[in-house]
């Protein structure tokens, strides 16, 4: 199987040899093997995996998005995605001491929610950086 992952800046993946992928949708997670049924979904804020036919795994942050399948190819369009190789630890840190100050100071509701995805996209750079 063959696996796309385009940005507006860039080709972020493009591999085949792709056992499986799996990835946080909007209403939970979803899985992809080969041959699966013609499928999109939108995407939320997570980390994408993906599995190699050599059993290496890679994690991948995707800042929302849309998955497509035909079982053949996956392609996933993200505003924003990186490798755990790219991730800025001590960025994505700083970025989560903002967005939680914020969500402590702010009365204001869309301010809130900005705080509050700023907060998720952070933490799931954090966690990718991990891996």
């Amino acid at each position: 199987m063959q696996l796309k992952l385009i940005t507006p800046d860039r080709v972020v993946v493009d591999e085949s040899n792709v056992v499986s992928v799996s990835a946080l949708a909007v209403d939970g997670s979803v899985g992809i093997m080969a041959n699966h049924a013609p499928f999109v979904t939108p995407l939320d804020i997570g980390i994408v995996t993906y599995k190699h036919e050599n059993g290496q795994k890679t994690a991948l942050a995707v800042m929302a998005g849309m998955l497509q399948t035909d079982g053949k190819t996956v392609t996933i369009i993200s505003t924003a995605a990186e490798k755990s190789t790219e991730v800025d630890a001590l960025r994505a840190e700083e970025a989560k001491k903002r967005a939680e100050l914020l969500m402590e100071q702010s009365d204001d509701a869309k301010k809130q929610l900005e705080a509050e995805m700023a907060l998720k996209r952070s933490l799931t750079r954090l966690k990718v950086s991990s891996r």
